[in-house]
């Protein structure tokens, strides 16, 4: 298996083939996705920046993620994730790789919604493919959450950019 740093090291090789830059909204992972890309020599040439949007209010401030959908279905949900991706390709160049993340890492129970619920969405913001995912890694320790989280995100976004190796970017 593959570590997440071999797999940053990897989505990292990925995007500058295709001249793609990298942006993130993280919540439960608190920077951890970003760190773990960043931590990889030359990130800097695709890697522009992330957010790290652990109340509502900022994922509200920074990704235009609507209230209505916060207090409807939660901070921790398809819908917020997909807002939060929203408004990452609203801010990002044409052809980047977009990752949001948000999720439950516990201990405590949050809206209802139990440890270990994780969104992650990516997407490619000058083409329409784009993928949402529901995981649950259990009531296990929050850092364990945090790891599987960035792995699973870093997983998913490779798998994008392969589908997406014959369209025109």
């Amino acid at each position: 298996m593959l570590t997440s740093q071999k797999l940053s090291k990897k989505l990292l090789e990925a995007c500058s083939n295709r001249n793609m830059k990298l942006l993130t909204a993280e919540s439960c992972t608190g920077g951890l996705l970003s760190a773990n890309i960043t931590s990889v020599a030359g990130s800097s040439s695709v890697f522009s920046y992330g957010f790290i949007c652990y109340t509502n209010e900022s994922k509200s401030k920074f990704l235009n993620v609507s209230n209505k959908i916060i207090n409807k279905f939660g901070a921790v949900s398809y819908q917020t994730v997909k807002q939060m991706l929203t408004g990452l390709c609203n801010q990002a160049e044409t052809n980047t790789l977009t990752i949001a993340i948000s999720g439950v890492a516990g201990p405590n129970r949050s809206e209802a919604k139990p440890v270990g619920l994780v969104f992650i969405g990516v997407k490619i913001s000058s083409c329409k493919t784009e993928a949402i995912a529901e995981l649950n890694f259990g009531n296990i320790e929050r850092n364990k959450i945090q790891q599987k989280s960035v792995y699973e995100a870093l997983k998913m976004s490779l798998n994008i950019i392969r589908d997406t190796s014959d369209y025109k970017l």
